[in-house]
């Protein structure tokens, strides 16, 4: 999948690709919303493996949603496109799943001087809290919440489940290598569920120097290329 994203802005890593995977590997149907879409990369690759799906991107910053239409119309894929924040969006239909990268770096760590970087990686611009209820708030019953975060803050990441009402129901950390902490966690959470949660083996990106051979099998997978969008 070609991608277009601007020089000099936010561009997708990793985590996203892992997000992917993780979501991908269950049936997807129905209304899907990708939350803060930035290029469109999420939602287009789950778009491109279940056709079914009507997608919506939705994000803050307009030049966002308009390169999720190119990048959506680049590969031959159908979009709809909402700029509005999150925090103060309100929907006519309930979604079936909603997917999500969000911004979650913590004030501590040093901002840049791009505004579009800034927005998409910093957790000041859509609070956890405020993140959840605006997904409790536009999910149908049982719908499926997927999004990584902080692993160190998931006691923060649970707490604020528990009082949305949704229930963790799978959970895999990923590591950058064997023996170090985990700093992404990968979530599924479903509104008003009871089922118990999965623990999955965990994700490690590193074997020695080179990409371990699942990340390896995710980036194969997801195939992506990218190219610079020109405004």
């Amino acid at each position: 999948m070609i991608l277009y994203q601007l020089e000099n802005g936010y561009r997708y890593n990793s985590d996203t690709l892992f997000l992917y995977d993780f979501i991908s590997k269950n049936r997807l149907s129905g209304n899907v919303l990708d939350a803060g879409c930035g290029c469109g990369i999420l939602g287009l690759l789950l778009k491109n493996d279940f056709k079914n799906i009507a997608l919506t991107g939705l994000d803050i910053q307009a030049i966002n949603t308009q390169i999720t239409k190119f990048n959506a119309k680049q590969n031959n894929l159908d979009v709809t496109t909402i700029c509005a924040n999150f925090n103060e969006f309100k929907s006519e239909i309930k979604f079936d799943i909603v997917v999500s990268n969000p911004p979650f770096y913590s004030d501590d760590i040093p901002k840049s001087q791009n505004e579009h970087i800034n927005l998409s990686r910093y957790s000041q611009s859509l609070d956890l809290r405020d993140m959840l209820r605006s997904v409790n708030a536009i999910i149908k019953p049982k719908g499926s919440f997927y999004f990584c975060y902080d692993a160190r803050r998931i006691c923060e990441v649970m707490q604020g489940l528990c009082e949305f009402k949704f229930n963790l129901t799978k959970l895999r950390f990923v590591h950058a290598k064997a023996n170090s902490a985990s700093k992404l966690a990968l979530f599924e959470a479903k509104k008003s569920s009871k089922s118990k949660c999965e623990i999955l083996p965990s994700l490690v990106m590193f074997d020695g120097e080179n990409y371990g051979k699942e990340a390896s099998e995710i980036f194969a997978k997801s195939n992506t290329k990218s190219e610079i969008y020109k405004c």
